[in-house]
């Protein structure tokens, strides 16, 4: 059996929460290895202001580096080739498709798409077809997304260090000419001076 870690997301630019809560997931979990899957059209979030799929992804791997080199972490770009609104069962399924039987996926996801997972599309059909898991993106969600958990079923929420920072508050920053540094790794820091990104 291989456990394999599905992380999915805007990206919009990855930064240091979504990178430290990966890591932590994917030591907590004892997964064999993670996919880092940057959204093709999303679902759950207006296109506006949304940069290039190419850029998202080119910082992602920035982001990972350390860890794809390792062959443990693998920016996966299954929902850039499958086309359309990237809907998490059928890239779930289609990785089932790719990966060996014994395949065990676990989708982790944050507080933030927590609380709504009952208005996924299919939400019900994705519990029986990977394990899913939360992680706070606040610590002050915690106990909140315990109690959710709960009544959802199936659910597991995992008790990780919090880095609290946003995507939003990143561009907000950049538009107001404000420093960053700190908030996302200096390799994505660097690609979005390089490339005038968010300005």
């Amino acid at each position: 059996m291989i456990k394999i870690g599905v992380f999915g997301g805007a990206f919009n630019p990855i930064h240091n929460g979504h990178v430290n809560m990966v890591k932590e997931a994917f030591t907590d979990l004892k997964l064999q290895k993670m996919l880092i899957i940057p959204t093709c059209i999303s679902p759950h979030k207006s296109s506006a202001g949304l940069i290039s799929y190419e850029d998202r992804a080119n910082m992602c791997e920035l982001a990972f580096a350390d860890m794809t080199e390792s062959g443990k972490f693998e920016i996966c770009d299954i929902e850039k080739r499958m086309g359309g609104t990237s809907y998490t069962i059928n890239t779930i399924r289609e990785l089932k498709r790719q990966y060996p039987s014994d395949a065990v996926f676990y989708l982790i996801i944050g507080g933030d798409m927590l609380f709504y997972f009952d208005k996924w599309y299919r939400y019900e059909a994705l519990l029986g077809e990977c394990k899913v898991v939360a992680a706070a993106r606040q610590t002050s969600e915690y106990s909140d997304m315990c109690e959710y958990a709960a009544e959802m079923g199936r659910i597991k929420v995992l008790n990780l260090n919090v880095t609290e920072v946003s995507s939003t508050e990143i561009r907000e920053k950049l538009k107001k000419g404000e420093s960053i540094s700190g908030l996302v790794p200096s390799g994505v820091e660097d690609y979005i001076k390089e490339h005038g990104l968010y300005v």
